[in-house]
C-alpha cells in the first residue's frame, strides 16, 4: 500500500508492521489513521465534461437568461390564443412558431429583469419581433 507520510507529504509504500516510519523523515505513523485515496472515475469525469459543455453552450446560446415558464407559458398562450376563435391546426401552427420566434428574439432584447419591472415595455418590443418573424 502506498501511504503519504502525514509529516512531510512523501509517498510510502509499505506493508503491514508494526514500528513503520517515512522513509524520509523517518517519524512514525502513531495516531494517524489512513484511507486509500480516491480517484475519479473516467465515466464520472466524462459524465462531468458532459454536463460542463452542454451548460456552457446553454449559456452561449442564451438559455441562461430565459423567463420562468410561468411567464413564458402565460406569453405563448396570449399570443396564440388570443382572438379565442376556432382556427385550423396548420394555422394554429404557424401562428405558435411566430409567437415563439417573438418571444426568443424579446427575452434576448428584454432581460427578464426589466420585465418584472415593466412588463408593458415588453410589448413593443414583442410586437417587433412578431413582425419580423412572419
Amino acid at each position: 500500500m502506498i501511504v503519504e507520510c502525514p509529516h512531510c507529504s512523501e509517498d510510502n509504500e509499505i506493508e503491514y508492521a508494526e514500528n513503520i516510519r517515512c522513509k524520509k523523515c523517518e517519524k512514525d505513523y502513531k495516531g494517524f489513521e489512513f484511507s486509500k485515496r480516491k480517484i475519479i472515475t473516467g465515466t464520472a469525469l466524462a459524465l462531468l465534461t458532459y454536463i460542463g459543455v452542454h451548460t456552457l453552450r446553454d449559456e452561449a446560446k442564451g438559455y441562461g437568461d430565459r423567463y420562468p415558464i410561468a411567464v413564458e407559458y402565460a406569453l405563448l398562450d396570449s399570443c396564440i390564443n388570443g382572438s379565442k376563435n376556432s382556427i385550423s391546426q396548420s394555422l394554429y401552427l404557424s401562428k405558435r412558431d411566430v409567437c415563439l420566434c417573438a418571444l426568443k428574439g424579446a427575452q434576448e432584447d428584454y432581460p427578464y429583469s426589466d420585465f418584472e419591472g415593466d412588463s408593458k415595455g415588453f410589448v413593443p418590443i414583442f410586437r417587433r419581433y412578431t413582425k419580423s418573424c412572419r
